[in-house]
């Protein structure tokens, strides 16, 4: 009887354990998942990136115009994209001096 109760008292903690493993092993999956699709949002294809070149050309750096252009866009990832090819130009340039 004694030895049926510890043997139950093992499978229930084995149990308890795997639960417990898989809870953060959801956890750890359902994180990586969330920072794929972040990730995937913030890219910007290549026919974008040239549309973008575009609306520079034509509208200069008005972030409404431009996002109006590039539709699939929000003002605010135009403006981090405006910002982000702002300093990129600047690196060129500072390379170029030296």
């Amino acid at each position: 009887m004694q030895k049926q109760i510890v043997q139950a008292l093992q499978a229930n903690y084995v149990l308890l354990h795997q639960i417990h493993l898989q809870k953060h092993i959801n956890r750890f999956v359902i994180n990586k998942q969330k920072q794929q699709h972040i990730r995937k949002t913030d890219k910007w294809s290549q026919e974008e990136d040239q549309l973008m070149d575009i609306a520079i050309l034509i509208y200069g750096e008005n972030v409404t115009a431009i996002s109006q252009y590039v539709a699939s866009k929000s003002q605010a990832q135009v403006y981090q994209r405006l910002r982000y090819l702002r300093e990129r130009r600047q690196r060129k340039l500072d390379k170029q001096l030296l």
